[in-house]
Order: structure tokens, then sequence, then C-alpha cells
């Protein structure tokens, strides 16, 4: 009879709290490859859906152009970059502090009965 709850009390805090990390390392893995940040940063400055960088055969007003479109391209690129970086960090920063939360308030779990009852024994409401 006592093997039961020694055995819940060993898997809860041991394997399930292992689990649970694990859990949140691939939520947290899943959110940067999600939005491709280490991708991103690599390319940052690379230019933005310019399918032919053309190199400006020709004149000076010619070459001058092919430059303006390449550099305009690699601020676009690097706007719609950053926004996708900086949104994938929002959302990795949210995963790690829930995920440390979850970490937190898991060995108190198995308290919350305990608690309840106690506080139905002195009166608290809610």
């Amino acid at each position: 009879m006592l093997m039961l709850p020694l055995a819940l009390f060993s898997w809860w805090y041991t394997t399930a709290w292992r689990t649970m990390a694990r859990r949140i390392q691939q939520r947290l893995n899943h959110a940067l490859d999600f939005f491709s940040v280490g991708l991103l940063m690599r390319t940052l400055f690379d230019p933005f859906r310019q399918i032919a960088a053309v190199k400006g055969q020709g004149n000076v007003n010619v070459q001058f152009h092919a430059w303006l479109d390449r550099t305009f391209s690699r601020f676009v690129g690097a706007a719609v970059r950053g926004t996708f970086i900086f949104v994938g960090s929002i959302v990795a920063l949210f995963i790690l502090l829930l995920g440390f939360v979850q970490m937190l308030l898991w060995p108190l779990v198995p308290l919350l009965p305990v608690i309840a009852l106690l506080g139905l024994l002195m009166g608290w409401k809610l």
C-alpha cells in the first residue's frame, strides 16, 4: 500500500520533472526553428527576394541604378528579417519564462490539496 505513493513521489520529482524540462527545451527549440532565428541572423543583410542581383554592365548611370537596387533590397531584407528575429525572440523569451515558472511550481502541485484543506479549515473564502 505504501509502494504506490512512494512510486508516485519518485516519479513526480525525478522522471516527470526531467521530462517537463525536456519538453520546455523542445518548445523553445521549435519556436526558434519556426522563426528561423539563426538563419535570419546569418543572412540579415542579404538582398530580400532579389532573383538576380544585376551587376549593371554599362555606363555609370546603369551601374549606379543597379547598386541602388541592391542596396534598397538589402535594407528591405534587413527590416523584414529583423522583424522576424524580434518576434521570434519575444516568443522564445515568453516560452522560457513560462517554462521557468512551470519548473518552479512543479514541486508544489502535490501540496495543493493539503493547502486547500488547511485553507478550508481556517475559513478562507474565494
